[in-house]
This record gives C-alpha cells, sequence and structure tokens, in this order.
C-alpha cells in the first residue's frame, strides 16, 4: 500500500516528509561484550521461502485491529506514528502495560533484540551487563533478558487487540566475540567475515570510518562479523526475520545497518539485503548514524522501504544531536529546527529522537546528563512536527540526569521509569496522531527560547487545527502573534487555559514558564468561531486518481511516475507507491484543485517501465477525476473501477 503519509502531504499542499558512530571503550572484557551501536541477529530457518505471513494482513488489513486502533485514536502509517522504545523491557512487562501504552498514544512499541545470547553475565543488573542483547548467539527466538518465543507471541496478540503495532531491534551484522557461545549450527568460519580481510587493525576496533570497505567487513570490537555476501547467511536471516513476523512482530529496527554493505557497493552484488527484507513486515528502519565519509545515507531507506508496506527509514542522529543542543541551551530558534537534516533522505524516511539507548547508555553519555524535564521539552519538538517516526526512549528507574546513569533501582526485564506516560508526552502523542496529514508551520513566540509547532488543514475548521507550544523559559502572552490555524479556541489538554484565533491571528492566551502546552480540540467540543467571514481563498478537495492493472506489476510494487503536464516538477524515480484496490486495481490520487492535465508513466521501481505504445520517451497524458489506463495504447477510462 502507499502509505497514508505520501498521500497527506499532496492533500495538504505541503512538500512530503523531506555523526560517526560513538563507540563503547572498555576494557578487554566489556569489548567482547560491548556492542550496542551495532549488532547482528540470528535465524533458525536455513533456506529462503516466500513469506506466507504478512503484517499488513494482521493489522491495517484486519477490521478488528482497525476498530481497535481507531478507538484508541493511533496512527495508520508506522513511519509516522510515536514508537515506545520499551527497552529491556521484557514480552510479559509490555503486555502487563498495553492498555497504558494505548491510552499515551503510541502507534508502535520497539523492543530490544529478541535472539538467543550468551548471559548476561552479571544477573539482571544493567551496568556493564545490559549490551549482551545486543551480541546474538545464533538464530533461535528467545533470551533471558526479552523472555521466550511463546511470550512474544502472547505479547504481540495483546498489542494488536489495542491497536498497537510490534517493531523487533534486530542485529543482523555480528554475533558474540565468543565462539563458544554461538549455536552449533552457525560454527562455520565461512558464514563469516574472516578476522583480517577487513583490512583494520587490532581486530576491529581500529576502524577507519572513511573506509567503507572496513566498516562493512571489519570484526566490529572483536564481534563475529556475519558473511552477509554468501547467500546462506541471507537466507538463514531471513527464515529468523519471517519466523518473528509470523509470531506477530510488524516491523524491525536494524541495528549497525551501515555495517552492511550496500547491494552493489563494491562491484559484486551483495544479496543480503534484497533477501532478508523480503519478510512480510510492514516497516522496516536502519541505525544508519550520520557522519561518515562515502556513505551513501540515502540508499537505505530506499532499499528498507522498497520491501515494506508502511514505509522505512534511518536514525535521523544529526538531528537529534541539533535538538539536544538546542535543549541545553534553550535556544529553540525555528529557523535552526525546522529542517530534519536527513541528507537526500525524506522527512518520513526518518525516526526522530531526543536520546537513543546508545546516547544514553554508552560510554560517552551523550544525553545521560539531560534531565527528564528537557526530555519532555524536546518531545514537545519531535513529537508535534510533520515528518519523522518520533522514538521515546525509555530510562530505567531513578537513572539519568543528577543520577546515576544506572541506578539499579529496576532491573533488565523491567519498565523504566514513567516519562513514556507523563502528561506533556501522552498529550503530545495524541495531538500527533489527530493531525496525521496536516501540514505544519514553526515559529517561535516573543523569544527563541518559546517554539510553536502549528499543524492545520485551512479548511474552516478548529477542530482538526492545533499548535503545540514548548516554552522553555518565561510566561509569554501569546495574543497579537501570526498563525495558520482556523479560526476558534483551542484548549491545552496539558495545562488547562486557551488560545484564541481570529483572521490568522491568536487574539488572547498565554503559556506558563517550563511547560509544553497542546492547544487541540481533542475530546473537547470545538467553539464557535468568533467570526464567520470565511477563510480567505479556500483549496477545493479535488483530486485527480490514476486506476492500473495490479496484474502489470504487483499490487504492492507498481509506482507512478508523473507531472502536471503544463510545466510541473517530475516525482522523483520511481515515483509514488500505487495503492492497492478492489477488482484488480492499483490506484494513486493525486491533489488537483485546478483540474490541470497529468503527465505520467508506471513502473515496478526495479528498472520496468510501462510507457505508452510501449516506446521509451513516450509518456501517457490526462485530465479528469478519474483516469483509467488498462494498456498502454494511450487511451483511458474516466469511470472509477472501484472505490479504495
Amino acid at each position: 500500500m502507499t502509505p497514508l503519509s505520501k498521500d497527506a502531504g499532496l492533500r495538504t499542499g505541503a512538500n512530503r516528509r523531506s555523526t560517526m558512530s560513538g563507540f563503547i571503550t572498555k576494557t578487554a572484557a566489556g569489548i567482547a561484550a560491548a556492542a550496542t551501536l551495532i549488532g547482528g541477529l540470528a535465524i533458525g530457518a536455513s533456506s529462503a521461502q516466500a513469506a506466507t505471513t504478512t503484517s499488513y494482513d494482521r493489522t491495517l488489513g484486519n477490521a478488528q485491529f482497525e476498530a481497535a486502533r481507531t478507538q484508541n485514536g493511533l496512527a495508520k502509517e508506522m513511519n509516522y506514528g510515536s514508537i515506545l522504545h520499551a527497552w529491556m523491557w521484557s514480552f510479559n512487562t509490555m503486555k502487563e502495560h498495553m492498555a497504558e501504552i494505548a491510552d499515551a498514544g503510541y502507534t508502535s512499541i520497539q523492543t530490544s533484540p529478541i535472539s538467543v545470547i550468551k548471559g548476561p553475565m552479571q544477573g539482571k543488573k544493567f551496568t556493564e551487563n545490559w549490551y549482551y542483547v545486543y551480541q546474538p548467539a545464533g538464530t533461535s527466538i528467545g533470551n533471558s533478558v526479552v523472555g521466550s518465543e511463546d511470550d512474544l507471541k502472547a505479547m504481540t496478540a495483546e498489542a494488536h487487540k489495542y491497536g498497537i503495532r510490534v517493531i523487533v531491534d534486530a542485529v543482523i551484522n555480528h554475533f558474540s566475540s565468543d565462539w563458544n557461545a554461538i549455536e552449533s549450527s552457525w560454527k562455520n568460519t565461512s558464514l563469516f567475515h574472516t578476522k583480517s580481510e577487513g583490512g583494520c587493525g587490532d581486530n576491529g576496533t581500529a576502524i577507519n570510518y572513511g573506509n567503507r570497505w572496513q566498516v562493512t567487513h571489519c570484526h566490529l570490537l572483536g564481534l563475529w562479523d556475519l558473511n552477509t555476501e554468501n547467500q546462506e547467511v541471507g537466507n538463514r536471516m531471513q527464515g529468523f526475520l519471517k519466523q518473528a513476523v509470523a509470531d506477530g512482530v510488524d516491523g524491525f529496527r536494524y541495528d549497525a545497518a551501515k555495517h552492511i554493505e550496500l547491494p552493489d557497493e563494491f562491484g559484486t552484488h551483495s544479496p543480503y539485503f534484497d533477501t532478508i527484507l523480503d519478510n512480510g513486515a510492514q516497516y522496516q528502519y536502519g541505525e544508519v548514524l550520520q557522519g561518515d565519509a562515502g556513505l551513501n545515507v540515502a540508499a537505505y531507506p530506499a532499499l528498507f522501504e522498497k520491501y515494506s508496506s508502511n514505509g522505512g527509514g534511518n536514525t535521523a542522529s544529526n538531528y537529534g544531536g541539533a535538538l539536544r543542543s538546542a535543549l541545553n541551551s534553550k535556544n529553540l530558534n525555528a529557523g535552526n529546527l525546522n529542517s530534519l537534516q536527513g541528507q537526500g533522505v525524506q522527512d518520513d524516511q526518518l525516526v526522530t529522537w531526543v536520546e537513543s539507548h546508545d546516547t544514553y547508555a554508552n560510554g560517552d553519555r551523550q544525553s545521560t546528563g539531560m534531565t527528564d524535564w528537557q526530555i519532555r521539552m524536546g518531545w514537545g519538538v519531535i513529537g508535534a512536527r510533520k515528518g519523522g517516526a518520533p522514538l521515546f526512549f525509555n530510562r530505567p528507574v531513578g537513572s539519568g540526569g543528577a543520577n546515576a546513569q544506572f541506578a539499579e533501582q529496576s532491573q533488565l526485564g523491567d519498565a523504566g521509569d514513567n516519562e513514556w506516560k507523563s502528561p506533556e508526552v501522552k498529550w503530545v502523542n495524541k495531538f500527533r496522531n489527530a493531525m496525521e496529514g496536516n501540514a505544519e508551520y514553526l515559529r517561535n513566540c516573543q523569544a527563541e527560547n518559546c517554539l510553536m509547532i502549528e499543524r492545520y488543514k485551512s479548511d474552516g475548521s478548529n477542530a482538526n487545527d492545533g499548535v503545540v507550544v514548548v516554552n522553555m523559559d518565561g510566561d509569554k502572552n501569546l495574543a497579537g502573534l501570526d498563525t495558520t490555524l482556523d479560526n476558534g479556541t483551542y484548549t491545552d489538554q496539558v495545562n488547562g487555559g486557551t488560545i484564541t484565533v481570529a483572521n490568522k491571528k491568536i487574539t488572547a492566551g498565554s503559556v506558563k514558564s517550563g511547560k509544553v502546552s497542546v492547544f487541540v480540540n481533542i475530546g473537547t467540543a470545538p467553539t464557535p468561531d468568533p467570526d464567520p467571514t470565511p477563510d480567505p481563498d479556500p483549496t477545493p478537495d479535488s483530486t485527480t486518481t490514476v486506476y492500473y492493472p495490479s496484474t502489470k506489476f504487483g499490487a504492492d510494487s507498481t509506482y507512478l511516475h508523473w507531472r502536471f503536464a503544463d510545466g510541473g516538477t517530475w516525482t522523483t524515480a520511481p515515483g509514488v507507491k500505487m495503492t492497492a484496490a478492489c477488482s484488480g486495481y492499483v490506484s494513486y490520487a493525486i491533489e488537483n484543485p485546478d483540474g490541470r492535465p497529468i503527465e505520467f508513466v508506471f513502473t515496478n521501481g526495479s528498472g520496468q517501465w510501462d510507457n505508452k505504445n510501449g516506446v521509451s520517451g513516450q509518456n501517457y497524458t490526462a485530465n479528469g477525476a478519474s483516469v483509467v489506463v488498462t494498456d498502454n495504447s494511450g487511451n483511458y477510462g474516466t469511470t472509477a473501477p472501484c472505490t479504495v
């Protein structure tokens, strides 16, 4: 299916959501164990097979799931909705908290790695012990931190009852450094890169991150590096991922993804990603930390999205760093924070965060000292934005800020502190879900320590607009500020109070110092327009929907490459993904309020094109509300064959 987020940008007229790894320095024993920025999962099956279970059919394609998701007000698209990183929670702990997770507005839960591991070696304490889950010993599902495979099945079933989806952190780059701990079925050195072929010294601890061969072939921190060019390795890993999907998993986060070569990066084709990503998951994204010379950042989400029905992406590590810096200085300059800094990656292909488990838990402690208040302020920014899928990292109980990195007040398997469900975080999530598909506008409010993130449709109704105000210092009177919001009164769901809007100005309302305010009419009856004069130049709701036979390229692999024929800009090849429709068609709706003619071609996204008359360079042209293409003659019907 075409992710809703792709269509939403067209409907609103808004643009579509357009550092080097920090590794842990540890003692020899710690190095043998420490790999979190990188990772490698494991597999149970030994050969690739056609997917028999898909996450989409079980969730968005299932009426019961959709009813639960809608009832809980959760976002439709995984590449848009908030993610709770239930870091080091067990499956049973997640299951026990599922109702609260739904109430807090999370579209997805992200687990810790689920494959068999060595240890942990110090029981359930965190310090110098948590990172064993990022060192798989094979590809069997279940370990002493997260629980058994049966526990996973029970947890995912419970999540789906609430309309929540599950993302598993998959370590697919490496295994444990302890050869004796690795599952016997994997004890074949041909399944791993040799210790010398990477060409980096000291068994992988001296990688040159400007040298892609070393990044993708060295034994990172001494961990056994999987031979990802080997088809058998790909087949086994695909089997592991397919089993996880069959157990109820909906998506994957790929640890250390940039340490795995792209399919044709080195001249000889590597089948790994094309093999493992075809697993039935709905959403897949990779840890591709930005900043390395020679790293093709944008190529990874293109691969992940190609094989996912609900999008795919990369980690937005640059934006996380910029946001933490802004929070530390209380300088939320709208111009500085507007771009998500994707480096060629679309905004809807990014996973954003204030902090991740790496910035918090690693030895460099990039974000460990941040206070809970700062985290809430930062969540107000990333959670309200149109772009990115924001991930909330759950810290262990009593840890971080002025306290110890690991206070050991909770243990591996337990839920962390309660910040993930604080009123500010919860209402920002609910705001985000309600604003799915809306445009955004960022502006400062009276000073650069106050930022407004407005989300709007400009349709004359204040029922579907809103604004989050992150005010780090000093009470602010908002009266007199420009706004994109429609006329009416908006209620602050966190702190109480209202703002009133008339003729694109805030006429009354204020925010308190050090607060996140969420002005939106969720669960509050929208108030009448104080000035009933219609908004100027309302945007007509007019579209051109293109239909095409799904039998040509497949219901999940047909793309429309198009532009307005009277001088528009072409979409980026291969174009926009078309959505499966009824009666054997796929379709795509183009926002076209002025009824302009369109020029277009079709493709499968992998080099096969359908041009008019089968001649390269000859494109189709059409206009009207419905364009039904059944052959390449250039003729088309105007009666929609089905309702999408």
